[in-house]
C-alpha cells in the first residue's frame, strides 16, 4: 500500500523556519514555496489548450470534478486545486521524523498556527539527512520519506502539483479530498487525528466520487472504466483499514514493552521479535512491500500518524448512515468538546461518538 503523505508546507516550513531555523533554511523554504505559487496555471485554461497529454487532461478534469464533489459532502476546498504547477523534480520535499529506540518518544518542532508537530520538511534530501545525523548523535532513530503534496490549510491557493498528477486517477482524487479535509478541519497539535481523519475521508469519499460519475456514462466503455476505478478505490480503502489495524497492534505491543520495567538492552532485544510477529504475515501477503525493511520506531510512528483509528471513523460514518454532513458535524462536536473539556483525548471522544 502507498501511503499518501502530506506536509504543511507554507506554514509548517516557512513559519516554522522563522521561529526555529537558520536564515538559509528560511530563504530556501520561502524561495521554493514562492516558485510553486508563481508558476501556477489555471486548470481551466490548460484544459482549453493543447499542452497537456490525454492522460493529464483526464486527471485534471477529475480534479475539478473532485473539488465540486468535495463541496457537496461538506468540505471547503476554497480555491485550492484550481491551478496546476509543474515541478522540475520527482519529489516535492523530504520529511524527517525521529524517535527514541526504546520508547515512542518523538522529537518535535513547534510551528505557528499548526502547533507542535513531530516532523520537519526539507526541499533537499541532503539537508534532511544532515539534520537526521544530528538527531542520531543524540540518541534518536530517524526516518526520512519523500512527500508529493502540500497543504497550507486554506491560507493559500494550493495548486495541484505534477508530482501528484503522475499518480493513478484514484490517488489524484484521493489527494484532493484529503487536502480539502485539512482546509476544512484542523486541530492545532493534533497531527495524528488530523492526518488519520483526512486519510479516512480521502479514501472513503473517493469511492463515492467515482460511483457518482457512473450515471454520466453514455456507453459501455465508460461504465467499465468507472467500475474499474471504483474497484481500485475500494482496494486502496480496504488496504488502509488492514494496515491501520496492523500498525495499531504493533504499536500497542511495542509501547507496552517500552513502558515496562525491563532493562533497555532487553527491550531492544525483545522488540525485534515483536516486530517480526506482526510483519511476517504482512510480508507474506505483500511480497513487494517496500516499507518496514527493518525495525525503526520513527517509521512506525509515521504510519501511525496517518492510520490511527480508521475503524473509529468508519463506525462514526456508519452511525450516520453514510451522511458526510452529519459525520463532519460530529467531528466538529468532538473538537468543541475537546476545547472545552480537556480531560479526554480526541480519540476517546471519537470512540464515544462512534458507539451505536
Amino acid at each position: 500500500m502507498r501511503l499518501k503523505p502530506t506536509i504543511i508546507a507554507a506554514i509548517g516550513i516557512i513559519l516554522g523556519a522563522l521561529s526555529s531555523c537558520s536564515p538559509l533554511y528560511v530563504a530556501r523554504a520561502g524561495y521554493e514555496q514562492a516558485k510553486i505559487l508563481w508558476h501556477r496555471e489555471p486548470i481551466t485554461e490548460l484544459l482549453r489548450g493543447s499542452t497537456v497529454t490525454a492522460d493529464e487532461r483526464e486527471k485534471l478534469s477529475a480534479v475539478l470534478d473532485a473539488r465540486a464533489f468535495a463541496g457537496t459532502i461538506g468540505l471547503t476546498p476554497g480555491d485550492s486545486f484550481t491551478t496546476y504547477t509543474r515541478i522540475e523534480r520527482n519529489e516535492l520535499a523530504w520529511v524527517l521524523l525521529a524517535s527514541k529506540p526504546d520508547s515512542f518518544s518523538l522529537f518535535t518542532w513547534w510551528y505557528p498556527i499548526v502547533g507542535t508537530v513531530p516532523y520537519k520538511g526539507f526541499f533537499e534530501k541532503a539537508a534532511a539527512e544532515k539534520s537526521g545525523r544530528i538527531l542520531e548523535e543524540i540518541g534518536y532513530e530517524v526516518w526520512i520519506r519523500p512527500t508529493e503534496a502540500i497543504s497550507t490549510l486554506g491560507w493559500f491557493n494550493d495548486p495541484l502539483l505534477s508530482t501528484t498528477l503522475r499518480n493513478e486517477a484514484a490517488t489524484v482524487v484521493n489527494t484532493v479530498l484529503h487536502e480539502s479535509t485539512h482546509s476544512t478541519i484542523w486541530i492545532p497539535g493534533g497531527v495524528d487525528f488530523n492526518e488519520s481523519l483526512a486519510n479516512f475521508v480521502g479514501a472513503r469519499a473517493t469511492i463515492e466520487f467515482f460511483e457518482s460519475r457512473r450515471e454520466l456514462c453514455a456507453d459501455q466503455s465508460c461504465t467499465q472504466r468507472l467500475a474499474a476505478l471504483v474497484d481500485r478505490a475500494k482496494a486502496i480503502y480496504n488496504s488502509q483499514l488492514a494496515l491501520s489495524e496492523m500498525i495499531e497492534g504493533l504499536y500497542g505491543k511495542l509501547d507496552r514493552l517500552y513502558r515496562s520495567d525491563k532493562p533497555k538492552e532487553q527491550k531492544l532485544a525483545e522488540r525485534e521479535a515483536v516486530f517480526e510477529e506482526f510483519l511476517t504475515p504482512v510480508r507474506a501477503k505483500n511480497p513487494k512491500l517496500q516499507a518496514f525493511k527493518q525495525l525503526n520506531n520513527a517509521e512506525i510512528i509515521q504510519f501511525k500518524l496517518y492510520l490511527t483509528g480508521l475503524r473509529g471513523f468508519e463506525g462514526l460514518f456508519a452511525k450516520h448512515s453514510g451522511s458526510w454532513p452529519a459525520f463532519f458535524e460530529s467531528i466538529r462536536l468532538i473538537i468543541d468538546r475537546l476545547e472545552h473539556a480537556g480531560s479526554k483525548s480526541a480519540w476517546e471522544l471519537l470512540q464515544e461518538a462512534s458507539q451505536p
